[in-house]
């Protein structure tokens, strides 16, 4: 330990020394691996723009795993979101309008679409391409259901169903399919991802709702989790779902529990060392600046994580399977971390010391997407961009700006490359045709080893609400051999609303620890309604042998608010002193409870006082937690880095003399931004970026709120207050300094301190 101590205050040292003109740093760097020595100069090479075969051959690869090229430009233009359908059709989501200068000038023109990729052969290679949906606005959810595909552009929460009735690969049917209406915000903080799960509900990245789409209607539901990472989401076997943020430097959260109960991290979730990341190239085009390098240049942590997913294929080796994939575009590389069940809590590590899965020498090489498809094999979508952070952080003033103009990585444009992960010697099953196949055929694929195809025989079953079929999936769920195709064959009945009180007790006793887990969670209906029968059944779970089914039934009790719930969960965890996570987890939901309560009587304790600015407020937290927390965190004192102990992303709010004191210097950094030095001379790895595109309406609510909670006092903000200091810095197109605010020698409002809480 005294060695580390020394070799990271030499390495704090040494960024020092090459940061002069920083008065203080406040970001700690991980200590440096044996392949990134210390001395190491900036070594880039070849900066041009390359083919796909001299990128492939520009890769460190994990010894016998190769990428084959699947599309290139011009054919596809920086794909983001690639996802099939039932008949292996693959969909793309081509953001062509993305960053196409430093400025992201005429970003939002309608010129991305949605293309669609075939093999006609059945052998690997998809030979035929159409644009499936032009014309759109940076589209970013793509979800296949039948013969219909659900796709969501930007700056919309509207979701529209596209057909192709003429069976020319291109779209001539649209109909409104949501109504969500307008959404708003940096195109990087808005929601992605339409994921199926496993409980056949729907989830999205960012927004906590969740969506059903069985029958005419499709109905949402809020989650007890506020926010759900930023680009995609991954899901494993038994729909686990694992967030990333990029803005929360954060590669991998939320995976402990559903996030239909809360939000819940644990101490070590991620191993020692995990957000340390290790980069072929030196480069300083890291929008963290100086303090997310490593010394001679290179991405030291996970800073742009993106489009992860749960390798859950038969095509790679079986010590692949369940191991999560997250690209790092900053870095130019992607992870792979294995995912420990630690008796009952979920442990993320890299799969390699100090090194990485794969990882690029060119400079344009940008995965920000993974998925497993219908062959079993693992796909990457690289955007193969220069610029690969929006611009609101390559403004004038910004860090990133001189970096990006230095290497010439504005001019590299209109590229983009999707890959397939294989291992030597692998063999490419099949194609499928699910979509033409009957109801009772698709039974079958629900016990596949390859969980795309269970997936998808799932969601088609319950989309076509054919209730022939349960008979054979209760047969399924009673007598098959792999416990996959049982838990799959038990959250169908689930999605064609055929599960019967007596049958999940039955399943209640099943031998693999995931069913019993599903059944315990499909029960929380039945546990809500008081059914005797279920809740008997129930009772032998407090000491099941597996640790994750005993924390599914405290999760369910807690969160159907059984009466004696606690009392339950006490008996549950005496049960199981030898599994400590049963406590851990179930003590961390309950304290995430209390705390939303506390924050649920704060609301109404300002509602009987000031019914408006109650309003205000409460719209105004909603709207925090939707953006503000990834960096400033839940309780306003600034989310921590993780793996760096006493650091924390943004600055804390509770009792900022920023934010409590004159309101025109607070909205002058609201609207545009602030780089640099903060109060103490301390720099934080997210930058503060301005919210000039948001409505005066919208902003006001957020600083209303954020001035007012947290212990803060201060007076509301109203639109009138934006639009007056709008029309005052008009013409600003860049962030503000501490030193230029000062200047103003604007009067101080003396704020009220905060409350000890």
């Amino acid at each position: 330990m005294a060695f580390r101590s020394r070799f990271r205050r030499s390495l704090y040292l040494s960024l020092l020394a090459g940061c002069a003109t920083i008065p203080s740093l406040a970001i700690a760097a991980p200590p440096v691996p044996a392949n990134v020595p210390a001395t190491q100069p900036e070594v880039i090479g070849d900066m041009n723009m390359r083919s796909p075969k001299e990128t492939i051959a520009a890769l460190q690869i994990a010894p016998g795993y190769h990428l084959e090229v699947v599309a290139s430009e011009p054919d596809i233009i920086s794909p983001v979101v690639c996802a099939w359908d039932g008949d292996g059709r693959m969909y793309v989501a081509e953001l062509r309008s993305y960053m196409l200068d430093i400025n992201g000038r005429n970003e939002h023109d309608p010129i991305s679409r949605v293309s669609r990729w075939e093999d006609t052969k059945n052998n690997g290679t998809y030979d035929k391409h159409t644009v499936f949906v032009d014309n759109m606005m940076l589209p970013r959810m793509v979800l296949p259901l039948d013969d219909r595909v659900l796709v969501r552009e930007t700056d919309t929460k509207d979701i529209y169903s596209f057909r192709d009735t003429k069976g020319d690969g291109v779209a001539d049917q649209k109909e409104l399919f949501y109504k969500g209406g307008k959404a708003g915000g940096n195109l990087e903080h808005q929601a992605s991802g339409l994921m199926w799960n496993i409980d056949n509900w729907v989830y999205t990245s960012v927004e906590n709702t969740r969506y059903r789409f069985t029958g005419p209607k499709v109905v949402t539901e809020q989650l007890g989790s506020h926010q759900m990472g930023q680009w995609g989401l991954a899901m494993d076997d038994t729909g686990r779902i694992f967030c990333n943020t990029a803005g929360g430097e954060n590669p991998g959260w939320g995976f402990q529990v559903s996030p239909v109960y809360q939000d819940i991290r644990l101490k070590g979730e991620l191993s020692d060392g995990f957000v340390a990341v290790y980069p072929l190239l030196k480069m300083t085009d890291v929008q963290g600046g100086p303090g997310r390098l490593w010394p001679g240049g290179g991405l030291n942590h996970f800073t742009g994580c993106a489009g992860g997913s749960i390798y859950r294929g038969d095509g790679l080796p079986a010590d692949f399977e369940g191991d999560y994939i997250l690209p790092e575009p900053v870095g130019r590389l992607i992870r792979r971390a294995k995912v420990v069940n630690e008796e009952g809590k979920i442990v993320l590590k890299n799969a390699y010391d100090h090194d990485e899965f794969i990882r690029s020498a060119d400079p344009n090489f940008r995965p920000v997407w993974t998925a497993t498809g219908p062959d079993g094999f693992l796909y990457i979508c690289d955007m193969y961009h220069g610029i690969i952070q929006e611009s609101a952080w390559t403004k004038e003033g910004s860090y990133l700006r001189p970096q990006i103009q230095k290497y010439g990585l504005d001019a590299h444009v209109n590229g983009g490359r999707i890959y397939r992960l294989v291992h030597d010697g692998a063999k490419r099953r099949a194609a499928p045709h699910m979509l033409e196949e009957k109801t009772i055929d698709l039974v079958k694929h629900l016990s596949d080893p390859n969980g795309w195809w269970r997936d998808t025989a799932q969601k088609l079953i319950v989309l076509r609400g054919d209730k022939s079929v349960v008979s054979a999936l209760q047969e399924l769920c009673r007598t098959g051999k792999n416990p996959l195709g049982r838990l799959h064959a038990l959250w169908t009945l689930e999605g064609l609303d055929a599960i019967e009180p007596a049958f999940l007790a039955e399943k209640l006793k099943d031998a693999d620890g995931r069913v019993r887990s599903a059944a315990v969670r499909i029960a929380e209906p039945l546990i809500a309604k008081g059914d005797k029968a279920t809740i008997a059944a129930l009772t032998p779970i407090a000491g099941d042998p597996d640790p994750n089914v005993v924390i599914q039934y405290c999760m369910s009790e807690l969160h159907e608010k059984v009466p004696g719930a606690s009392d339950l969960c006490k008996a549950a965890i005496a049960l199981n002193l030898k599994h400590p996570a049963v406590a851990e987890v179930v003590t961390a939901y309950q304290n995430a409870v209390n705390k939303a309560l506390l924050e649920q009587a704060l609301g109404q304790q300002l509602m009987r006082k000031d019914p408006k600015l109650a309003a205000t407020w409460l719209k105004g937290r909603e709207l925090f937690q939707q953006t503000c927390i990834v960096c400033h965190g839940p309780d306003g004192n600034g989310t921590p880095v993780p793996g760096v102990v006493g650091v924390t992303l943004a600055p804390p709010l509770r009792g900022s003399h920023r934010l409590m004191g004159n309101k025109e210097i607070t909205l002058r950094v609201i609207l545009h931004g602030l780089v640099g030095p903060n109060e103490g001379n301390k720099l934080y790895p997210g930058e503060m970026v301005g919210f000039k595109w948001a409505e005066d309406a919208w902003l006001a609510s957020v600083i209303t709120y954020v001035r007012n909670d947290f212990g803060n006092h201060a007076p509301a903000i109203t639109a009138d207050d934006l639009k007056h200091v709008r029309a005052e810095t008009t013409d600003r197109n860049k962030p503000f300094t501490l030193a230029e605010l000062k200047a103003m020698n604007l009067p101080e409002e003396k704020p009220v301190k905060p409350k000890k809480k």
